[in-house]
């Protein structure tokens, strides 16, 4: 018995030794972040848009373009990107009666670049409705630019009069759908044109549009509702729809929409949809609406914001964000990320379509001196991997958006810089978008 009871004993012996050796622990072969990015050849181009923010207004001040200029200096804590831009650090102002020719050169050689190195089209800044004007009048300062960048009603600029030519450039229009209309920034009116004394309510999860749809505006007599405003505010913005350059898939004019989970609606969909007829009826064009939806966001927490009312989702700059160790694997994470909300949207929105927006760099000491960010050097291999992730990610209309073309505030841009200084690249990173993009 004894005998049995020691072999037994050695026979379990080696049982847990055999185990122990084989089991050596988890393997980074097994982790599912250990894959490469599959390459994707061009077989048919992909149209690219770009952010292309008005310098004048979009982050390029004084203080940023220090931080982006200066050298690298450890024992001072500043770890900028060290660059200068091609043109410096030069500004636009969207007041005709104030634009010169020389900002009017400055901008057809963004133009032209983008034209040379497969950027198809220019996403503009957001546009923002104006009280007590109805379409085509809701036009304010916000829509100067837009004229500037397509060479409309720029006649008037000092010295020779220049105006910029888009050539084969397009662009679309951008809405801010936070502001103002959804804010606590306009008075309201009775129903006889008097103001009651009392200003809007911000709209949120307890306060929605349909309980507040107030009266907010007074033309000629007429009041208008909050959602009569978005109406018109829409109705204006088809008026640039008419130019040859905007941008339009499958006939329709794209417009990107802006913080749209910030417009609280009992019915997002029936809010769009009368939006999209009131367009419909002005201006004849149907429109193809893409939401912003925030970086990193699941995708079935903005349903009750735009499911089933837009054609198609895109990500704010997913380098944009504090998580330290999700830096450590932007490629796969960002890859996975996106494949995951491309098929949530297609199987779960009713074929929603999807569009990646991918990012040159990123580096948060530029906007206000600090580094709460993680830090995306400029780098031509980091980027060119970034592109093959938005080819694997692109939805069936195959369209990208970088961030972006000027957007100096993150130290995320195309734009070119001074090779002789610094960590100048030249036109590298456009170059690179023509390489991964086009044919």
């Amino acid at each position: 018995m004894k005998l049995y009871k020691k072999i037994a004993l050695f026979t379990l012996g080696v049982v847990l030794f055999g185990s122990c050796a084989k089991d050596e622990g988890p393997s980074v072969d097994d982790n599912f972040l250990n894959f490469e990015i599959p390459e994707v050849a061009v077989t048919d181009d992909f149209p690219v848009g770009v952010y292309y923010l008005n310098p004048g207004t979009g982050g390029q001040d004084a203080n940023r373009y220090k931080r982006l200029y200066d050298p690298y200096d450890l024992d001072d804590k500043k770890i900028g990107p060290y660059l200068d831009l091609e043109f410096g650090n030069y500004g636009i102002n969207q007041d005709v009666n104030q634009t010169t020719d020389q900002m009017v050169e400055i901008i057809q050689q963004h133009v032209d670049w983008c034209i040379d190195r497969g950027v198809d089209l220019l996403i503009l800044p957001a546009l923002r409705a104006e009280k007590n004007k109805i379409a085509p009048e809701c036009y304010n300062g916000d829509y100067r630019f837009y004229d500037l960048v397509r060479g409309v009603n720029s006649s008037v600029v000092n010295g020779s009069g220049k105006s910029v030519n888009m050539k084969t450039l397009k662009f679309v229009a951008t809405v801010n759908m936070e502001d103002p209309i959804t804010k606590d920034s306009w008075e309201t009116y009775h129903p006889d044109g008097t103001l009651t004394g009392d200003k809007t309510k911000t709209l949120s999860n307890t306060v929605l549009l349909e309980d507040n749809d107030d009266l907010v505006a007074l033309v000629d007599g007429k009041t208008y509702s909050r959602t009569d405003m978005f109406n018109e505010f829409f109705k204006t913005i088809s008026g640039f729809f008419k130019d040859e350059h905007y941008f339009r898939v499958n006939g329709k004019p794209l417009v990107v929409l802006q913080n749209p989970h910030k417009l609280y609606s009992k019915d997002c969909k029936a809010f769009y949809e009368a939006i999209r007829r009131a367009v419909k009826e002005y201006s004849g064009e149907d429109m193809h609406l893409v939401a912003q939806q925030d970086a990193w966001a699941p995708p079935a927490r903005f349903e009750v914001f735009y499911k089933n009312a837009v054609d198609a989702v895109t990500h704010k700059n997913m380098y944009n964000q504090g998580t330290w160790d999700r830096s450590l694997f932007y490629p796969q994470a960002i890859y996975l990320n996106w494949e995951y909300s491309r098929e949530y949207f297609r199987d779960n929105w009713n074929g929603t379509d999807y569009i990646p927006t991918g990012a040159v760099a990123f580096n948060g000491y530029v906007d206000n001196g600090n580094y709460d960010k993680p830090i995306v050097d400029f780098d031509g291999d980091t980027f060119r991997t970034m592109c093959q992730v938005m080819k694997n990610q692109a939805g069936k209309d195959r369209i990208v958006f970088i961030d972006s073309f000027n957007q100096i505030q993150y130290s995320s841009f195309l734009e070119p810089t001074k090779k002789e200084y610094g960590s100048g690249f030249g036109t590298l990173f456009l170059n690179i978008v023509k390489e991964q993009f086009h044919r």
